[in-house]
């Protein structure tokens, strides 16, 4: 409830009044970070400098096997590709369902992608999946809990919908939580197949924004190609689920050091 309310006060107190019209500048960007301050507040609230250092854990936990790096950075691209190819089949033009990202230079790309990373998937991945998922997987099992965490993800985001400019202005609510659902049970099966690693789910998040399956709104009432890429994520989120079951969950409670040669990859989490 404490993480809840500050992430959400944290944020909306820039995010409602930008809303409305106020215009709040580069504070209004830099609050993408909200949730990450939000998390290691209340890490330093329930468990003290221990929970503060198991977070950081996670988010340098790099050592989870050399194949998942391209799986998330390139896997949304492909994914990307394969809905869209789908789309057009069905009388889509390219040009609505091509990811924008594939007009970028590849310094660009890159770019883009690094920074991306540090803002929206370290500014949010801290929370998510570095504090509140870990904490749902200790009282539910990964989907109960990752449907509760989309739903807080997905209201998070609603101011965004009545922005000027947003990624998601105009969006109905029902396709965003529709969409940030299904996300949230993709990026939790990730998660718990790479040791609850922070640092995979935040390039996990950047690559997802950078090669964003489209929902946005190509016109008034033409919700085709945004539901269409909805129910592409729905599929691969239950066929994930139901072919590749994820292991253990990984412990919120701050991890042990068991020694100077600990490895920095080891701890409660799965193997």
């Amino acid at each position: 409830m404490i993480f809840t309310l500050l992430t959400f006060g944290l944020t909306w107190a820039v995010w409602v009044p930008r809303a409305a019209g106020v215009q709040v500048g580069v504070v209004g960007q830099l609050w993408t970070w909200a949730p990450a301050v939000a998390a290691v507040l209340c890490a330093a609230l329930t468990a003290g400098r221990a929970g503060v250092a198991d977070l950081g854990r996670r988010l340098v936990r790099w050592r989870v096997g050399w194949r998942w790096y391209p799986i998330v950075l390139l896997g949304p691209a492909v994914f990307a590709l394969v809905v869209a190819g789908v789309q057009m089949l069905l009388g889509a033009r390219w040009a609505d369902v091509a990811p924008t990202a594939l007009t970028l230079s590849l310094p660009t790309l890159l770019l883009t992608l690094l920074l991306l990373t540090v803002t929206d998937g370290l500014g949010e991945e801290v929370a998510w999946r570095g504090y509140a998922l870990p904490r749902l997987l200790d009282r539910f099992n990964p989907v109960p809990a990752s449907l509760i965490l989309g739903a807080l993800w997905a209201t998070w985001h609603l101011p965004l919908i009545w922005t000027d400019g947003a990624a998601i202005e105009g969006l109905p609510v029902w396709l965003l939580y529709g969409d940030v659902g299904a996300k949230s049970l993709i990026f939790t099966w990730v998660f718990l197949r790479t040791q609850g690693s922070v640092l995979i789910a935040a390039l996990l998040h950047a690559s997802t924004n950078l090669f964003a399956v489209s929902p946005a709104i190509l016109g008034p009432g033409d919700l085709a190609v945004a539901s269409g890429a909805m129910a592409a994520k729905w599929l691969l989120a239950l066929a994930l689920f139901a072919l590749a079951r994820p292991p253990r969950t990984p412990s919120p409670r701050p991890e042990p050091v068991e020694g100077p040669t600990a490895h920095p990859s080891t701890g409660s989490g799965p193997g």
